[in-house]
């Protein structure tokens, strides 16, 4: 999400936008020992997703994730949405309810970097002859991490956007930053006054 920042840093807009989002864990190790009457098979073993939250297991913990909130660079949870988020955690897990209270203190947000037609900005930036970009890919990029970091790989070895293409089967100028990463230096100046930067 702060690809805007550092492109507006060489007069650059990009136009990945910091999307909130929520998430707080539990240690499956913690609840079991203090819960004589829960077994693992109690806890999520895998990924639990629906329309509101998506809950993990990565080892010991059991992570809770929801909400995409626009709300600029602010990273302290907004309390009305925190309270939702804790009440929809209790609603999927009810059995966990005493857990999830006593760590909803514990709640903490960071930026999905968000592009408004969720395309991928990934390649070469034309207004400069060594810069690629690889951002906003939303909450898609645990998914899109390593197809990402191949093309840039790829490009910073001297491959073309053609030759990714023959090679791996698709399009790889279908997420280019051309024509979407622009030289603006007025816009980067407002932002970089307004940022702070």
């Amino acid at each position: 999400a702060w690809s805007t920042h550092v492109c507006s840093l060489m007069n650059l807009y990009c136009p990945v936008y910091p999307l909130k989002g929520y998430a707080f864990s539990l240690s499956a190790k913690d609840i079991l020992a203090s819960s004589p009457d829960l077994t693992p098979n109690d806890l999520p073993q895998r990924i639990v997703s629906d329309k509101y939250m998506f809950t993990s297991r990565l080892g010991d913990e059991i992570r809770f994730t929801s909400i995409g909130e626009f709300s600029g660079w602010a990273t302290a949870p907004t309390p009305r949405v925190k309270t939702e988020f804790i009440d929809e955690s209790i609603r999927q897990f009810p059995h966990l309810e005493k857990y999830i209270r006593s760590n909803a203190d514990n709640v903490k947000c960071g930026h999905r970097p968000y592009v408004s037609d969720g395309i991928l900005l990934l390649g070469r930036v034309d207004s400069f002859e060594n810069l690629m970009v690889s951002c906003g890919p939303g909450s898609n990029g645990w998914k899109l991490a390593m197809g990402s970091g191949e093309i840039v790989e790829k490009l910073v070895s001297g491959m073309t956007e053609e030759d990714i293409s023959e090679e791996l089967g698709f399009d790889a100028n279908a997420f280019s930053p051309k024509g979407r990463v622009l030289t603006s230096p007025l816009f980067s100046k407002i932002c970089r006054a307004g940022w702070y930067v």
